[in-house]
Order: structure tokens, then C-alpha cells, then sequence
């Protein structure tokens, strides 16, 4: 048998900007308040719970706080050159910039302070990569704290928008080491 527990809404979400790339075009810098939903499926502990729900948004708001307010930086991008200066992250669209409505004539470049800055290791800053992240990250958490060993999925939402969500989901048991 197995139970499942959900939190979401409330202070479980992050505000960030980011811009991604898509059939090599470039969209604008822009931000979103994100919000965040985590499921938990698996077996009752002895004091019949799958996950202490006190525990689980700790992880959520502590992880979610690293992104707030910051931009989300793709650094595996294969339409980006991004250069790591000694204060500042350096951002070049290096793609056709006639697949871009309005486009500049000249490149499309951002120097962005570091303070200001998440590097993710990850291809594109969509929601469907934030989700994967997260939920990888929320696995190690667990692992961390010594939390949810019986867990058997654990689910991710990212929602940039009312009618936008992005789901990943993983079994936690044979998630990669950090």
C-alpha cells in the first residue's frame, strides 16, 4: 500500500527572472512567481506519516529562497556563451538573431552581478528543468537530514503561470548522488 502527501501554495515559491532558448530563437529577460508543489508517495512510517509535512516545507522554502529574487542561469545552453568574470557573469546569444521578432542588430548580450546570479547546470531555464532540479535537490536534502528513506516517487511542480505547470517526478531511491 502506499500514501501520498502534498504541499503547495502559500510561502512555497520563489520570484526569479530568466529568459529561455527555443527552436534557437531567444525570448526577453523576464520573471515569474513561481510557485512550488511537491508530492510524496510511499509506505507509513511507525508513527503513520509518509513524510513529516514540517520537514518537507523547510527543504521546499530553504531551496526555494536560494532562487528568489536572483536569475536563473542555464550554463550548458548551446545557443549561450557564458563567461564566469570575476564579479559579474557575462551572457551572449550566439543563435540567428533573424529568428527573433524585433531582434537589435547587434548581439544580445547581459552582464549580470554575480550576487544576482543562480548558475544551473542544466541546459534551458524552463520549468520543466527548475522542476527536475528541485526535485533533485529536495531528494538530497532528505538523504541530509536522514528523511524519507521509504520514499518511492517524489513529484515536482513548477508553475510559471495560472495555466503553466511543469512536472518531474523520480523514485527518490534511485536518484543520483549530490
Amino acid at each position: 500500500m502506499s500514501w501520498k502527501i502534498l504541499i503547495e501554495r502559500g510561502n512555497l515559491g520563489f520570484a526569479a527572472a530568466h529568459f529561455i532558448t527555443f527552436e534557437g530563437a531567444c525570448e526577453p529577460l523576464h520573471g515569474h512567481n513561481y510557485g512550488v508543489r511537491v508530492e510524496a508517495d510511499g509506505p507509513l512510517t511507525a508513527d503513520s506519516y509518509v513524510l513529516n509535512f514540517v520537514t518537507l516545507k523547510e527543504i521546499v522554502r530553504s531551496l526555494c529562497k536560494q532562487w528568489d529574487h536572483r536569475f536563473l542561469l542555464p550554463l550548458h545552453n548551446p545557443h549561450l556563451r557564458v563567461t564566469d568574470r570575476a564579479d559579474a557573469w557575462e551572457i551572449e546569444y550566439t543563435g540567428d538573431l533573424s529568428t527573433i521578432p524585433d531582434a537589435p542588430d547587434a548581439p544580445i548580450r547581459y552582464l549580470m552581478p554575480k550576487w544576482t546570479v543562480v548558475p544551473l547546470a542544466v541546459d534551458n531555464a524552463t520549468a520543466e528543468r527548475l522542476a527536475e532540479l528541485l526535485a533533485l535537490r529536495i531528494v538530497h536534502e532528505l538523504r541530509r537530514r536522514g528523511a524519507g528513506q521509504a520514499l518511492e516517487r517524489l513529484m515536482v511542480g513548477i508553475e510559471e503561470t495560472e495555466m503553466q505547470v511543469a512536472f518531474y517526478s523520480l523514485d527518490p531511491r534511485e536518484a543520483p548522488p549530490e
